[in-house]
């Protein structure tokens, strides 16, 4: 196709990719928040399940790994690091982090959130620091 000109007309622009401090920010915070779930989980799970009670710092700490893992999925800058996560594991962490946060511990089956955070949970986040990090390096 030409103008009046006679000048091919210009049909498809691709868009530039994301600006390299932009994305360089969303890893940064990214990883940081992998991190942050890892701390969490760790002061979780490290007295046991004993030690697991609710009002207990294990148990708070536990919440707050579901909340910030669920936090993830609201970011769209995080897309790419959890695109290999399956939608059920992101509406199972949404459901936790709305118990935790609106429902009150009460409504929480406890044994159901210690299976979470020491058997499910810890996977998905070692898969999210490796799709991270291996992003940083291509």
């Amino acid at each position: 196709m030409t103008d009046s000109d006679s000048q091919p007309t210009e049909r498809f622009t691709r868009r530039p990719r994301a600006a390299p401090e932009t994305t360089r920010v969303a890893l940064e915070n990214f990883l940081d928040s992998v991190e942050a779930i890892s701390a969490f989980l760790d002061q979780a799970t490290t007295g046991g399940r004993d030690r697991f009670r609710r009002n207990s710092p294990a148990y708070a700490c536990g919440s707050l790994a579901i909340i910030r893992a669920a936090a993830l999925f609201e970011a769209d800058a995080f897309s790419e690091f959890l695109a290999d996560t399956p939608d059920e594991v992101a509406k199972a962490l949404r459901t936790m982090r709305n118990i935790a946060s609106h429902s009150g511990y009460r409504a929480m089956n406890d044994d159901r959130f210690w299976v979470t955070l020491t058997v499910e949970l810890p996977p998905h986040v070692a898969r999210w620091r490796t799709a991270a990090q291996t992003s940083s390096s291509s």
